[in-house]
């Protein structure tokens, strides 16, 4: 996986991609934003800690079929909106790999801060995801994950 210490590039096509991810949670369009997935895709958000440690202490760690699950309960759950900044989006050579700071504010606060780390993949000669770890900064969640960050 891509670290920030890689020799890293910028790339139109994986910032649109990374781009559309944040725009389409922020709108709640979770089928449109499943649709950013190789069907093999795979998502999983945890704590900086447990990622450096290599432990398999996940906070959230799904393929597409239960993501797909969470996003229908999370929408009935989680009224709160979403606002996504991010920043410093990068990608190895062949683009097959990125990163992506952000933040994520709910109902006008911030409450998530972290990294994206991602697998990329052409799938139909689409650039999709395949695999996005949210990696989250800070030694505690305040508030519970019922949709995707």
């Amino acid at each position: 996986m891509l670290t920030f210490d890689d020799d890293t590039r910028v790339d139109p096509e994986v910032t649109a991609l990374v781009d559309e991810y944040v725009c389409l949670l922020d709108r709640r369009r979770g089928t449109a934003w499943l649709e950013l997935f190789t069907p093999d895709g795979y998502y999983l958000v945890a704590r900086e800690a447990e990622i450096e440690q290599g432990n398999n202490v996940l906070i959230i760690g799904e393929d597409l079929k239960r993501l797909r699950a969470r996003i229908v309960s999370g929408a009935e759950r989680d009224r709160r909106r979403s606002v996504h900044t991010v920043s410093g989006v990068r990608c190895d050579r062949d683009a097959t790999h990125a990163t992506a700071s952000f933040t994520v504010w709910l109902d006008g606060r911030p409450t998530y801060c972290g990294v994206y780390r991602m697998a990329l993949a052409r799938h139909d000669g689409k650039l999709l995801i395949r695999r996005c770890e949210v990696v989250l900064f800070g030694d505690i969640v305040h508030t519970p994950i019922f949709l995707p960050v």
